[in-house]
């Protein structure tokens, strides 16, 4: 069997019997909306790969640390904006932990002391909060605006060795857990943007779930630039209010739409094994772009020798990347030399 190492995020939902109880069918409605619109999105957008699901809860695997805790930052600011919507109708609350550590891959599944720490730093995270390892802290550290209490060597079960916890801390009574709303920020921010001509405009009214670099070569070839920024958002809240986009497949994987008037780029989704919920729009098309700084690079692999971007953020390969090696495989193109520009799966007789 497969060991390597891997960020491993563990979620579980506060208090989920008693919810049953109480309201069987809206609760369960409310866990499948959970698992594909806010935990699936999620991890997805951020390259990672739910690997099972016990019910309540969720656990995923990601090849960063980086983007395993931005997952979860983001997963408990969406419960949180819903809590906060929901007028006391029994929202899901969640705990979140994060763990780096040794792992066994076990055919879809992974298993080992990555796995079970995570899922006992989950346990002792207060609702709505995120408990991380010491080993996530030394990645992390400086690179992440994330309000982490010290609590020490703490001993997650009696027969396991202490553990260094850092966790998010909530004020009592905080209904967003460790996450500062005001007013303003509860309320949907229409987000706008476009094409060059005007012939194509579209509004968003929910935030960014991710944002970045890439530097891959679709990106590049498909942009007319070394470097492509882009930002990413659910689906669901993208509407084109006068024409669509135009799409074309540049790979067997991703669709990219643009405007079939002045050509401008705006957009990309992922369409293999299955379409995405989300859609990546290019920076540069948002009317306000100074808002969405990008928070890593990626395809950091087709990087142009004479270009460089001169900040600490994380770097990644697309061959790094779960989600692009699930999409690619789909097609018959596991191995990462055969990914690019227009690239064909293989005849099959």
């Amino acid at each position: 069997m497969e060991r390597k190492l891997a960020a491993i995020l563990a979620t579980d939902i506060v208090g989920f019997a008693g919810l049953v109880s109480r309201d069987e069918s809206g609760t369960l409605g409310k866990l499948v909306r959970l698992e594909r619109e806010i935990i699936g999105m999620q991890v997805e957008a951020n390259r990672g790969r739910v690997f099972k699901s016990t019910g309540d809860g969720f656990l995923a695997e990601f090849s960063s640390v980086f983007e395993a805790v931005n997952c979860a930052i983001n997963i408990q600011r969406a419960c949180a904006r819903e809590a906060r919507q929901s007028n006391g109708d029994d929202p899901l609350i969640l705990r979140v932990g994060i763990s780096l550590g040794d792992v066994v891959v076990h055919g879809e599944d992974i298993l080992g002391d990555g796995v079970n720490t995570a899922a006992r730093l989950e346990a002792i995270a207060e609702p709505g909060g995120i408990a991380i390892s010491a080993e996530v802290m030394a990645q992390i550290a400086g690179k992440i605006d994330l309000p982490l209490a010290d609590c020490g060597h703490k001993r997650l079960k009696s027969t396991d060795s202490p553990i260094h916890v850092y966790m998010t801390v909530s004020e009592p009574g905080e209904e967003g857990g460790f996450l500062d709303f005001d007013e303003d920020e509860l309320a949907k921010t229409l987000v706008t943007g476009g094409c060059i001509c005007g012939s194509v405009r579209y509004e968003i009214n929910a935030p960014s779930i991710s944002t970045g670099y890439c530097h891959c070569s679709c990106c590049r070839k498909f942009s007319g630039s070394a470097v492509n920024a882009w930002a990413a958002f659910p689906a669901s809240s993208v509407r084109f209010l006068t024409e669509e986009p135009r799409y074309f497949a540049t790979t067997p994987i991703a669709n990219r739409g643009f405007c079939a008037k002045c050509g401008a780029s705006l957009t990309y989704k992922l369409v293999k094994p299955r379409e995405t919920a989300y859609l990546v729009l290019h920076t540069s098309s948002l009317d306000q772009p100074e808002n969405f700084a990008p928070s890593v690079h990626s395809g950091i692999e087709s990087k142009m020798p004479w270009f460089d971007i001169l900040d600490d953020l994380p770097r990644t390969r697309s061959s790094d990347s779960r989600v692009l090696q699930e999409a690619w495989s789909s097609v018959g193109l596991p191995d990462p030399e055969t990914w690019g520009p227009l690239a064909k799966p293989p005849e099959v007789f």
